[in-house]
C-alpha cells in the first residue's frame, strides 16, 4: 500500500516549476517591445506578474484535476498551491514587496502606464450592426 498523495504539495510543486522556468517570463516580451525610455518594471510589478502567472497555472491544474468541484474550491486549491510555491520561489514576503512598492520613486507604476497603452492598441470585436440584428430576428 502506498502513501497518500498530498495534492496541494503536488500542485505547489508544479507551480514552483512553472515560476522557475526561464522560458515562462511573462514580462520579458513586454520589456523587449517597450518604447524607448522605459526603465523596466519594478520589483513589485514583476512579482505581481509572476504570482499571477503561478496562480493561473495552479488554477488550470486544479480545474483539470477536479473538473466537477465548484469554482470556489478551485480558487482555494489554486491560492494554497500558489502561496506554498511562492514561499519557496521568492526571497521577499508580500508585506515587504508591497511596502517597497508603495514607496518607490515614481508615483504611478510603469506597468499601469504600459498596460494602459497596450489596452488602447488592442483590436476590438466589431459590434453587430443594427440592420444585421434586425434581419437575424426576422429569421427566427
Amino acid at each position: 500500500m502506498g502513501l497518500p498523495v498530498d495534492r496541494n504539495a503536488d500542485f505547489a510543486g508544479h507551480v514552483y516549476d512553472a515560476l522557475e522556468d526561464e522560458g515562462a517570463q511573462p514580462l520579458r516580451r513586454l520589456e523587449e517591445e517597450a518604447p524607448d525610455g522605459f526603465g523596466g518594471f519594478s520589483e513589485l510589478e514583476t512579482s505581481l506578474s509572476e504570482w499571477s502567472f503561478g496562480y493561473g497555472v495552479a488554477w488550470a491544474l486544479a480545474r483539470s484535476r477536479e473538473p466537477f468541484v465548484s469554482s470556489r474550491r478551485v480558487a482555494e486549491l489554486a491560492e494554497g498551491a500558489t502561496a506554498t510555491a511562492w514561499k519557496a520561489f521568492s526571497d521577499q514576503p508580500w508585506r515587504t514587496l508591497l511596502a517597497e512598492g508603495s514607496s518607490g520613486p515614481s508615483s504611478e507604476p510603469q506597468l499601469d502606464n504600459f498596460m494602459g497603452s497596450l489596452a488602447d492598441a488592442r483590436s476590438r470585436r466589431p459590434r453587430e450592426r443594427a440592420d444585421q440584428a434586425g434581419a437575424a430576428g426576422e429569421d427566427a
